[in-house]
């Protein structure tokens, strides 16, 4: 463990990763119990060697606690935990609504998963039908 150490705060104050460091291997692993012909099944994963992924490992830790500390905007969500463009896009629907004191009404649908093919221009001409808004 020492030796290890030793040779991370190296790489840290040289400022420089080893060459042979620098590479992974990208697999795609299959998700069980769905159809392995589509792609969304899969997903993809970068082995690295154990020293380069615990020496990851620690980098990836110790930017998350500085990033924490309120060095991003609260609406940057990337690098965080429990964020995402889907959130930010609800949230700010919701701030923009209490800003005008006017309801909101949202609908969550995943339509790419409902149909295997959609017709987008058939859809949109069905919902207007509706009277849903076009934005």
């Amino acid at each position: 463990m020492v030796e290890l150490t030793k040779l991370f705060q190296e790489m840290w104050h040289q400022g420089q990763v080893p060459h042979d460091s620098k590479d992974a291997t990208i697999v795609h692993l299959y998700q069980r119990k769905r159809n392995r012909q589509l792609c969304d099944n899969h997903r993809g994963i970068s082995l690295l060697n154990i020293t380069e992924n615990i020496f990851a490992r620690i980098l990836l830790n110790r930017l998350k606690c500085h990033l924490e500390q309120g060095l991003l905007p609260e609406r940057q969500c990337s690098f965080r935990r429990h964020g995402g463009t889907t959130e930010m896009i609800f949230k700010a629907g919701i701030y923009k609504r209490q800003e005008m004191r006017t309801h909101l009404y949202n609908t969550f649908m995943d339509l790419t998963k409902a149909f295997d093919t959609v017709n987008r221009d058939g859809l949109r001409k069905v919902m207007q039908k509706l009277g849903c808004p076009e934005r």
